[in-house]
């Protein structure tokens, strides 16, 4: 609150702080560059969370195997993903679909056997 006068809110996780702005260019709340993402607010959240460092656009590819292996249709992880084909989103996230192939199977002899 402190700082709304000055802030931009554009709706942003990562944004620039005080500490980030280093020409007259740079305003509270623009952006972040994926560099300075990874190396001190993404850094930062790995190492309080303990968990593997992983690079910032794993975060990426991580939501979409999960979404895939939840049962999200893949049509619903694409556009969320923002490819313009399901090839590509069926390309790079194949490994999580043999597990529905098993699920899907299960489902469909649920419904003929009762």
């Amino acid at each position: 609150m402190r700082n709304r006068q000055h802030y931009h809110d554009l709706g942003l996780v990562f944004a620039k702080e005080w500490g980030d702005l280093h020409n007259r260019a740079d305003s509270l709340g623009l952006p972040l560059q994926v560099n300075t993402i990874g190396e001190r607010q993404f850094g930062r959240l790995i190492k309080a969370a303990g968990v593997r460092r992983i690079k910032f656009h794993g975060l990426r590819h991580t939501v979409a195997t999960l979404m895939l292996s939840a049962g999200v249709p893949a049509h619903v992880v694409q556009r969320r993903l923002g490819h313009a084909k399901i090839e590509m989103t069926l390309g790079i996230y194949a490994h999580a679909l043999p597990s529905m192939q098993q699920d899907a199977a299960a489902k469909l002899a649920a419904l003929i056997h009762g």
